[in-house]
């Protein structure tokens, strides 16, 4: 069987992104095998798809620095050969990778980030606004210009995980779950602060969420200091189901396939969810769908977020990491709590 060298290795949103895509090969080219280089908890998006093999990488250990790259580099020769090298990720650590690669004769494709066309979007001064390609649209090209032609497909959902289903009904039957009422998901977080819908409002936004009809809410997140946050809105409101740090991470995906929607930033978490079918209201800061990250397979009703006819100097940001222009992330706190609660309650209908 031929195969292909798959390269992406972060972050968790970018990474699941692939899916559609290295679906759609699997369908269309079932002779030929998918390797992926990835961290290894991503493997869970992957597993369920047929000649698709992933090595997880460790580049904090065994596969740190150029030394490790190479160490990779021979791991990897063992289990070809292969046609060619698709390069989704396109960092330093790819480009080692593909030059040693083209060094034993095996070519590589990279994929287009797009950065000049994102920079005119995002800069702050004359702006050129337009909708670019969304993510998997692009990882599809780089596969085309390996030669396997794609569509992936907008309605993709991930496959369910069997084997995270006793855990994740282990861990319900121990959560305060309102008989017959919708389950919503929130994941109050992302990379970053320019990202985050300001969490002093998620305690009012809960309020009025309960107040209005009988629903479940579960909370997501991870690391100490977001779980430090949920548990305060836990502390306040008991019904609260607090995910964070309790499931795998394909238990967490179990879960989200169940939900009715799930509110969340340009973050992972909105991937995941969309990714699992599931509709989401997804809350825009100094980034902007249009930069091409928006949710796979939803449109506008899927976004919540300041008119750039309001505030003109959004998007300022193509992934939220640099100061605000004005000073005052007015991107975030302009969104009230009452517009949130509102398109939830649509959300939930």
């Amino acid at each position: 069987m031929k195969q292909l060298l798959l390269l992406r290795f972060s972050a968790m949103g970018d990474v699941a992104l692939l899916a559609p895509v290295v679906q759609a090969f699997t369908v269309r080219y079932p002779e030929v095998s998918v390797t992926l280089v990835t961290r290894q908890k991503f493997a869970v998006f992957f597993e369920q798809f047929p000649n698709v093999r992933v090595v997880g990488a460790d580049f904090e250990g065994r596969h740190k620095g150029f030394n490790g790259l190479v160490r990779l580099f021979s791991e990897l020769r063992q289990l070809g050969p292969f046609r060619v090298v698709v390069d989704a990720h396109q960092n330093l650590r790819s480009a080692v990778l593909k030059s040693l690669f083209r060094l034993v004769g095996v070519s590589s494709v990279t994929i287009d980030k797009g950065r000049a066309e994102k920079k005119a979007l995002t800069r702050k001064e004359n702006k050129v606004r337009r909708r670019l390609a969304h993510s998997v649209e692009r990882y599809a090209r780089a596969f085309d210009q390996a030669g396997f032609t794609l569509e992936p497909s907008r309605s993709f959902q991930f496959p369910p995980v069997t084997s995270a289903e006793a855990e994740l009904t282990t861990f319900l039957a121990h959560q305060p779950i309102a008989p017959n009422a919708p389950w919503l998901g929130i994941a109050p977080f992302a990379q970053h602060q320019q990202k985050m819908w300001p969490f002093e409002r998620f305690a009012p936004l809960l309020e009025k969420l309960y107040a209005n009809q009988p629903v479940t809410i579960f909370l997501f997140g991870g690391g100490s200091e977001e779980i430090r946050q949920l548990e305060t809105l836990r502390q306040r409101f008991p019904q609260v189901v607090l995910v964070a740090g309790q499931l795998s991470l394909a238990t967490e995906l179990a879960l989200i396939r169940r939900l009715k929607g799930m509110l969340c930033m340009d973050s992972g978490n909105m991937h995941l969810a969309a990714l699992s079918g599931v509709p989401v209201l997804s809350i825009w800061g100094a980034t902007h769908p249009d930069a091409g990250f928006g949710p796979w397979g939803q449109g506008d009703e899927a976004i919540l977020q300041i008119s750039t006819d309001v505030l003109t100097c959004r998007p300022c940001s193509v992934f939220g990491n640099k100061p605000c222009w004005r000073g005052d992330l007015a991107c975030l706190y302009d969104i009230s709590v009452e517009a949130v609660a509102d398109r939830i309650r649509q959300l939930l209908r």
